[in-house]
């Protein structure tokens, strides 16, 4: 598949929470040689997939930009669905649940749901976000954004800029968009290997707590409103992302 369109797919998707770009990855065949590349600083044969990927995120970030200013609740409804529904990608050949792996998702619900701010929707782009926020978000997201299974976006939720960093898109926020796109720079070369690293060695634990994380987060995707548009939303996207983690499950397996 043409490096562009593999950029693109991988960009649009990477807005939405709960899907994940390393599987994304994996599944083009590109994951290993990739974080080889990373780790060397080898980026020369990328800049087409870069480029895709630059293009994919704007497109998705301005189309859900549209969608959360005209339809705030049928959309966060959708994202919603799309985020619980990632746990089974996270939990994927997870050992099973035992009082140490139950108390760590407890503490990971707790924090998640204390640390994400006010319910996501578009804010004023005259509200500031501190820059070493933006920064941080772009290292973590992106460095989790590479491995199989963790989905990028839920970090950004989980720091309260999610809604930030789509407004930022959509009126091309450079200022703003650098910051973090700097800190994606960072995570990417300085973060990933390490963060792969200890995801393999303490696989059980970061998941579960991970869950935990998302569960509690899922807060900030309330809808104001309850109706059947919204409840159909939430299904579809939960079964969008249900079926992806099934793909992801393959693809993992057959990494394996």
């Amino acid at each position: 598949m043409n490096s562009i369109l593999q950029g693109f797919i991988l960009g649009f998707i990477l807005v939405l929470p709960g899907m994940s770009g390393g599987t994304l990855l994996v599944i083009f065949g590109i994951h290993e040689a990739l974080i080889r590349d990373i780790v060397k600083f080898n980026i020369k044969p990328y800049f087409p997939l870069i480029g895709g990927l630059l293009m994919g995120i704007l497109a998705s970030g301005v189309l859900f930009a549209m969608f959360f200013e005209s339809y705030r609740d049928p959309t966060v409804a959708l994202l919603l669905g799309c985020l619980l529904a990632s746990i089974r990608a996270v939990l994927n050949d997870c050992p099973k649940m035992n009082k140490r792996y139950g108390i760590l998702m407890l503490l990971g619900l707790v924090m998640g749901y204390f640390m994400v701010g006010d319910p996501v929707s578009l804010v004023d782009s005259g509200i500031a976000v501190p820059w070493w926020i933006l920064f941080v978000g772009g290292a973590f997201s992106s460095a989790a954004m590479i491995i199989p299974g963790v989905p990028g976006s839920s970090v950004l939720i989980l720091l309260g800029i999610y809604d930030t960093i789509i407004l930022y898109i959509r009126d091309l926020n450079l200022v703003g968009l650098g910051i973090f796109a700097l800190g994606s720079a960072i995570g990417i070369f300085l973060l990933v290997k390490l963060l792969e690293k200890v995801y393999e060695k303490y696989k059980g634990a970061i998941s579960y707590y991970f869950a935990g994380l998302i569960i509690g987060s899922s807060r900030a995707l309330l809808p104001h409103t309850l109706g059947a548009i919204e409840v159909l939303l939430f299904v579809a996207g939960f079964a969008l992302v249900w079926w992806w983690s099934g793909v992801e499950n393959k693809a993992q397996g057959s990494r394996g």
